[in-house]
């Protein structure tokens, strides 16, 4: 019997576990945990040991990847120096991972591990290979428990028999076979309404609204209900959890295997695969919300989209745009955090007052033949009679084809291309003919050009006005961009500055 030293206060940790399993257990002693606390302080009290720390574990060591943290805490601390020896009732219960774990405290001078059912001590030189030597049959039993335990899942797994908890609306038979129980019909409710096209919110507050409660008790959660959707069980396949989302599971054949006991059908296939593709976005229940085509487009400020900061300069090659942000137009660099000298800061109501006078005054004083109203002109068309114009650039293009025709010729003549007299008046018939056809495209071309050309409309101020009070601000800024293709917008040369045309540079 070891003794204290005049002074000297040694100290002991018990490390106490029991296994959750105790199926296929060879017949031994095993102790209940109170028990072993008993045992273990009698033994701390006989070889003048006072008791540290008790570490506790309820758990099955012969898992793969398992944690024990127990464990882990009482170990270091015999290695740290904060106990001097560590108490275990059975070797086998100590560790399944073989001699590595004990050689680190046999090769620790000082270091004390006693097995009390094994009565083995490492203190006691003979007792030190055949505590490696149970190290490591307990490594070697733990790997065949767990092969039989995994072959005998996956039998019974191929089998058809459910072998976790039996998922909520489900119960299981004797056979382990599962079948609706008397919450079924709340899982036949969660997936109709969500193949009709309701979300899981609205699913959720309709069952605690009704009165039904969650599987736990309590109200019912969206994260509850979108794990039923998600749950192939409910479809009859046995399932397996991988990374804690249940999949459908499948035999050594690859094919999946049916766990709903005989009569019992569970959820068609037709309705998961609805409300299943109605969550992936790739359907849309009938009468439910609206398609994204069919939403109303807001209608777009007049002059968005023609608006450059002066702050860049007047060349749009080299310049930045002022973009429509709220009520004002801002100088886009400064908006994407980069620097500008003069940044814009406009609000749209004054620059679309300047621009509209503008606008008015260049349609009201220009000469109907001035190159400005002809470009107006044929921007009306396009913008008025859409289809027309197409006919019209038709036209004008037969017109070029025409004239680059009687170019080429005069080319080829002056190249030598015609020699002599025959080539003359060949020359000369060709010629003819091409100017001809010239002539008959610009007829054709003035026969719709001509009627399509009245602007009218925008040159009577009254008509123009009308036509602005009627409109959009969609096709108000279509009619702006008639006359007007860019707006240039300066920044206020000091607080609360006025919006004129000194400000709008058009």
């Amino acid at each position: 019997m070891a003794r204290k030293a005049p002074g000297q206060v040694r100290y002991l940790d018990l490390l106490l576990r029991k296994s959750q399993v105790v199926r296929s257990t060879p017949t031994r002693d095993i102790l209940s945990l109170k028990a072993q606390e008993t045992k273990g302080r009698a033994w701390g009290r006989a070889n003048g040991y006072e008791i540290r720390h008790i570490f506790r574990e309820n758990l099955s060591a012969y898992k793969t990847g398992i944690k024990r943290p127990e464990f882990d805490a009482a170990v270091l601390a015999l290695l740290d120096g904060e106990s001097d020896c560590l108490w275990v009732y059975d070797s086998s219960r100590y560790s399944r991972k073989g001699a590595g774990d004990v050689l680190k405290i046999l090769d620790s001078p000082g270091k004390r591990l006693y097995f009390d059912l094994d009565r083995l001590d490492t203190e006691v030189p003979a007792d030190r290979s055949r505590i490696v030597g149970k190290a490591e049959e307990a490594r070697e039993y733990s790997r065949i428990l767990s092969e039989k335990v995994r072959d005998t899942k996956a039998e019974d797994r191929d089998a058809g028999k459910w072998l976790g908890t039996v998922p909520y609306g489900l119960k299981a038979t004797k056979k382990r076979k599962l079948k609706g129980s008397k919450s079924w019909h709340i899982i036949e409710r969660i997936h109709e309404e969500a193949a009709q096209g309701r979300s899981q919110r609205q699913i959720t507050l309709g069952l605690t609204a009704d009165g039904y409660t969650a599987p736990w008790g309590g109200p019912w959660r969206v994260s509850s209900v979108g794990k039923i959707l998600r749950n192939p069980v409910y479809l009859g396949w046995q399932t397996i959890s991988v990374k804690g989302t249940p999949q459908i599971y499948l035999n050594s054949k690859g094919k999946p295997i049916r766990v709903f006991a005989k009569g019992f059908e569970g959820i068609s296939k037709a309705t998961w695969d609805k409300h299943r593709r109605i969550a992936a976005g790739f359907e849309r229940a009938e009468g439910f919300g609206a398609r994204h085509d069919e939403y109303p487009q807001p209608e777009q400020h007049p002059v968005a989209g023609m608006t450059w900061c002066v702050g860049g300069g007047f060349d749009s090659k080299m310049g930045h745009r002022a973009n429509s942000v709220s009520h004002s137009f801002r100088c886009s660099n400064i908006i994407a955090g980069i620097p500008c000298e003069a940044p814009a800061y406009v609000q749209r109501g004054g620059v679309l007052r300047v621009v509209l006078a503008e606008w008015k005054k260049r349609l009201a004083a220009k000469d109907p033949g001035d190159p400005t109203m002809l470009a107006v002109a044929e921007r009306w068309v396009e913008l008025s009679h859409p289809e027309e114009s197409q006919a019209e650039a038709a036209a004008r293009g037969q017109i070029k084809v025409a004239e680059e025709a009687v170019e080429r010729l005069d080319r080829l003549n002056a190249g030598g291309a015609y020699p002599g007299r025959d080539g003359e008046s060949t020359f000369l018939t060709h010629r003819r003919i091409a100017v001809e056809d010239v002539e008959s495209a610009r007829r054709e071309w003035e026969n719709i050009a001509q009627p399509l050309g009245d602007i009218s409309v925008l040159t009577d101020p009254e008509r123009c006005t009308k036509l602005w009070d009627t409109s959009g601000d969609t096709y108000r800024g279509q009619l702006l961009r008639l006359a007007i293709d860019k707006v240039f917008l300066r920044q206020a040369d000091y607080s609360g500055q006025h919006i004129t045309s000194e400000r709008v540079v058009i």
